[in-house]
């Protein structure tokens, strides 16, 4: 999906961050629970990038931290996955509930 087929406007977000706390309702294994990097984010997602793998359509539940330090919850899927340098992928997440507000 190109950007301008894209509901809400992507942002970059270089301090954001967040930590997975269940992967299809489970919580993760020690090798996923670390915080990963949020590379762009939009009020219908984000896309973050982590050297953990995760399967299409797996529903996540993670609180995001924002640079200004306010930190929300939300639920959302594996919407793509894209190799990027190292051994890296770049994920995006499509929010299924919750939500944050873009300041």
């Amino acid at each position: 999906m190109d950007s301008k087929a894209r509901k809400h406007t992507r942002k970059p977000c270089q301090a954001c961050r967040c930590q997975i706390l269940q992967v299809n309702g489970k919580e993760p294994d020690q090798s996923q629970q670390n915080d990963v990097t949020i590379e762009n984010i939009s009020k219908g997602g984000f896309r973050f990038i982590t050297s953990i793998r995760y399967e299409l359509e797996d529903r996540i539940k993670a609180i995001v931290y924002f640079e200004d330090g306010r930190a929300e919850e939300t639920t959302g899927r594996i919407c793509y996955c894209n190799p990027v340098e190292d051994d890296d992928f770049a994920y995006g997440f499509s929010i299924i509930s919750g939500f944050y507000s873009l300041r």
